[in-house]
C-alpha cells in the first residue's frame, strides 16, 4: 500500500512517502535523541504540519522535548489534556484557529508521550491526523530514550557512560527532585546506598543547572588521608611538604564557578570538617602552606551511603555541617526498589561493552530470567560487574546462564549472603 492510499487528502503519495521515509531514517540516525526528535518536527513541517512539539509523559505532567516547551519545567496535565490521554486516539487538542493537532506516543501499550502540531494550509482533513498518528507510533523507543535520560546513540557506538537508565515509578520520582533542585544554588545532598549512581546523579544535576558550562569535578573523600585530602581539596603551595615541588591548585579552585562532588562525604574526619564548613559558609580557604585568603564560588553536591543522622547523635559529623549539606536532600532507590529497570540497565550495559571490544553478544532468554532474581546489594555497580564479567567469559554468541560468576560459586554477593544467614541463624 503506497502512502497516498494511506493518506489521499494529503496531496499526492510522493511528498509524504518521501517524509516518512526521512523520519524513519532519522529515528536511528548517529545522533543524540533530542537532535533527531527536532527532525522528526522539520519533517513533519514539510508536510504543513507546523509549530510541533513532542513531549514525554512523566507521571501527570508533560516534559517538552523537542519543539514547544522543550527545556522548560514539567507542566501538570490540565483537564483537556488529561481526557485526551483517557481516550488514547489522536485528534484535535485545541479547536482554535488553525487547530493544534495531537496524536499519544505509544510504548509496548503504554502511553508515553505526545507529537503535537498545527496544521495552516488548509482546513484539517482526517489524513491529517492519521499522518500524526502514523508518525507518533515510531517516536516511542526515542521518548522513552529522552525520558530515562539517555542521549541514544545509533547501534554499533558504546551508549553514554553517563546515562542514567531506567522507567521505574522510583527512578523517576528521583529524577523529578533531582531536576527541581538543578536550577537552584542550594547545596544537594546525594543519598543512597553504595553502587546507585550517585555520581551520575550528580552529573545529571550539574549539567542542568546555570553553571553546566563551567567545570564539574569530583572527589572521593574515603580514598585520601586527611592531609592529602585537604590538599587536594585546596591545593598546596610550594614546600608545604615534603615532595611539594611546585604550588598546586585545588579541586575547589579547579570547580570555580562550577559544580564540585564530594563522594563520600560521611569518611571525612571531624577536624577537617571545620575546614569545611568554612568554605561552605564564607567560599574562603587557605593552599596548605599559605596565608593568602582564596575566594571561590562553588556549587557543592555531597554524596554519601552513611547515616548521617546517627553520625551527628553519635559526635561524629558536626551538625551544623550536616544542615549545611542538607539544602536539597535527592534520595536514590536501591536496584532492588526498581527491578523493573534490571532489562534495560542490562541492555545498556551489555552494548557498551559489545561496543568496546568488537562483540554482538546478547544475553538469551533464561540469562535474562535469571538476572531479574538477584538480590545485587552492590545494586547497579555490582550488576555491571556481574554482566561484564560473564560477557567477558562466554565463548559463543549468547550470555547463557552458566557463564555467571554465581553458577559457578565465585559470587562474592552470594558468599556475603549466605554468611549474613549464617549469623543470623547462630544468632537464633
Amino acid at each position: 500500500m503506497n502512502a497516498h492510499a494511506l493518506f489521499p487528502e494529503t496531496g499526492g503519495a510522493v511528498p509524504v512517502f518521501d517524509a516518512l521515509g526521512e523520519i524513519a531514517a532519522s529515528l536511528s540516525a548517529p545522533a543524540p535523541v533530542g537532535a533527531r526528535l527536532r527532525k522528526v518536527l522539520a519533517l513533519l513541517a514539510t508536510l504543513g504540519l507546523t509549530e510541533g512539539g513532542i513531549a514525554a509523559l512523566e507521571g501527570a505532567a508533560l516534559r517538552g522535548l523537542a519543539g514547544r516547551q522543550a527545556g522548560a519545567p514539567p507542566q501538570a496535565l490540565t483537564p483537556r489534556l488529561q481526557k485526551f490521554f483517557a481516550a488514547g486516539e489522536a485528534g484535535v487538542l485545541r479547536r482554535e484557529k488553525p487547530p493544534t493537532l495531537g496524536a499519544p506516543i505509544r510504548l509496548r501499550g503504554e502511553i508515553v508521550g505526545l507529537l503535537a502540531a498545527r496544521f495552516s494550509a488548509r482546513a484539517v482533513a482526517p489524513a491529517d491526523v492519521r499522518l500524526l498518528a502514523f508518525v507518533a507510533n515510531m517516536l516511542g523507543p526515542l521518548v522513552l530514550l529522552a525520558r530515562s535520560g539517555m542521549s541514544g546513540v545509533a547501534p554499533g557506538d558504546a551508549p553514554d557512560a553517563k546515562a542514567i537508565v531506567g522507567d521505574s515509578p522510583a527512578l523517576r520520582a528521583a529524577l523529578d527532585d533531582a531536576r527541581r533542585v538543578a536550577p537552584t544554588e542550594l547545596p544537594v545532598l546525594l543519598r543512597g546506598e553504595s553502587g546507585v549512581g550517585k555520581e551520575l546523579f550528580a552529573q545529571f544535576i550539574h549539567d542542568r543547572s546555570p553553571r553546566a558550562e563551567k567545570p564539574f569535578v569530583k572527589i572521593n573523600c574515603a580514598a585520601l588521608t586527611e592531609n592529602l585530602l585537604e590538599a587536594e581539596l585546596f591545593g598546596h603551595e610550594r614546600g608545604a611538604f615534603t615532595g611539594a615541588d611546585i604550588r598546586r591548585e585545588g579541586r575547589f579552585a579547579l570547580a570555580d564557578g562550577g559544580t564540585i562532588l564530594l563522594d563520600e562525604i560521611g569518611e571525612i574526619s571531624p577536624a577537617f570538617q571545620a575546614k569545611l564548613l568554612r568554605v561552605i559558609q564564607e567560599g574562603a580557604f587557605e593552599r596548605v602552606g599559605g596565608e593568602k585568603t582564596l575566594r571561590v564560588d562553588a556549587r557543592l553536591i555531597a554524596a554519601t551511603a552513611c547515616d548521617l543522622e546517627a553520625a551527628v547523635r553519635a559526635k561524629k559529623f558536626r551538625a551544623d555541617l550536616y544542615y549545611r549539606l542538607c539544602g536539597a536532600p535527592v534520595r536514590l532507590p536501591a536496584l532492588r526498589e526498581r527491578r523493573e529497570d534490571i532489562p534495560a540497565l542490562a541492555d545498556h550495559f551489555l552494548a557498551r561493552f559489545n561496543a568496546e571490544n568488537g562483540r554482538a553478544l546478547a544475553l538469551n532468554p533464561r540469562a535474562k530470567t535469571m538476572i531479574l532474581r538477584c538480590a545485587y546489594p552492590g545494586n547497579i555497580r555490582e550488576l555491571e560487574n556481574c554482566l561484564r564479567g560473564a560477557a567477558a567469559l562466554t565463548t559463543g554468541d549468547e550470555i547463557c546462564e552458566r557463564d555467571f560468576a554465581c553458577r559457578q560459586g565465585r559470587c562474592f554477593s552470594a558468599q556475603l549472603r549466605r554468611a549474613r544467614m549464617a549469623r543470623r541463624q547462630k544468632a537464633s
